[in-house]
């Protein structure tokens, strides 16, 4: 039964990296957004500017003026938002990586568990993967393959 356990817990750790590489290339997508907030952040102002039109009373009004397209305030939200969903990603997937190699190596027990416990939110693959992991960690003997005692202490 060790065994089996064993290899239980190598195929999830492949697995572990198949979808940390998944995700990795997952938290990429926004870099369309950043890369539109930073073209608003350093194009020039002339590049926004449409062509003029005369107000009611005369005045010369430009529809892409400043004070009708807000590019700055709008590059800003592009960039913060795409910077941080990316550097977030980058983070769980880093994660996921590193619990497919404490399970490989059968360390670190509760960080596989909570780590688990995070990819059940990333449907569908992640999901399956943390419920498998889950599932293989609270058994008996994977408890004994990273040296924590029995649960009850049985």
């Amino acid at each position: 039964m060790t065994e089996q356990v064993r290899e239980h817990l190598r195929l999830l750790s492949i697995f572990h990296y198949v979808v940390g590489g998944i995700g990795y290339a997952v938290s990429l997508i926004p870099c369309i957004h950043l890369a539109i907030g930073i073209f608003f952040l350093v194009a020039p102002p002339e590049t926004f500017l449409g062509p003029e039109v005369k107000a009611p009373d005369g005045e010369v009004m430009r529809p892409g003026s400043p004070e009708v397209f807000p590019a700055k305030l709008m590059g800003t939200i592009f960039t913060s938002v795409a910077s941080v969903i990316i550097l977030g990603g980058f983070i769980v997937s880093t994660m996921i990586v590193i619990a497919g190699k404490r399970l490989a190596a059968h360390r670190s027990h509760t960080f596989c568990l909570v780590v688990a416990g995070i990819e059940c939110l990333f449907m569908p693959f992640g999901t399956i993967l943390g419920v498998f992991t889950i599932l293989a960690l609270l058994k008996t003997e994977a408890r004994q393959l990273f040296g924590l005692p029995p649960v009850g202490g049985a």
